[in-house]
């Protein structure tokens, strides 16, 4: 008990498993969320819009939940692991800011649209806001499962 490596990997597997919960629910709620979007415009049905609209609320709390432990996640590579960073920071930095900057700007710019753009863009681009959230949270997880599948 006295060692800090238990402790460093009691905290990394507390954050990690607290985080696991996030990434794999947003993705699952954007593909949901295009198909009811898609369904609203293809039958012209209010109510598979307003099924979307409430999804899309619950998918930026999981988004924000993600951001919110994620964040440390990362942080604990370099604090916790900080030999293991070093020797592959190479390619680890790599695919974790490739998430970062792609998957994380695209997921959350077209968030916003869809959170508050509704009346704006219209149907149709309400629906390809939709489609851009999906490659982004997909994108995103891409860019998550390289990443761990370098560390097996």
């Amino acid at each position: 008990m006295s060692d800090p490596l238990f402790w460093h990997r009691l905290q990394f597997g507390f954050t990690v498993t607290f985080h696991y919960i996030f990434p794999q629910l947003t993705m699952g709620l954007a593909l949901l969320i295009v198909v009811m979007k898609g369904i609203g415009l293809r039958t012209g049905n209010d109510a598979w819009n307003a099924a979307a609209s409430f999804w899309t609320r619950i998918f930026g709390l999981s988004f924000a939940m993600g951001v919110v432990t994620g964040v440390p996640m990362e942080f604990q590579f370099g604090t916790n692991w900080a030999a293991f960073s070093h020797r592959t920071g190479g390619v680890i930095g790599q695919t974790l800011a490739m998430e970062g900057i792609f998957a994380f700007f695209l997921e959350s710019s077209f968030l916003a649209l869809l959170l508050w753009g509704e009346r704006r863009l219209g149907p149709r681009l309400h629906f390809l806001a939709a489609l851009a959230l999906l490659a982004g949270s997909w994108l995103s997880g891409y860019f998550i499962i390289a990443t761990n599948s370098f560390m097996q």
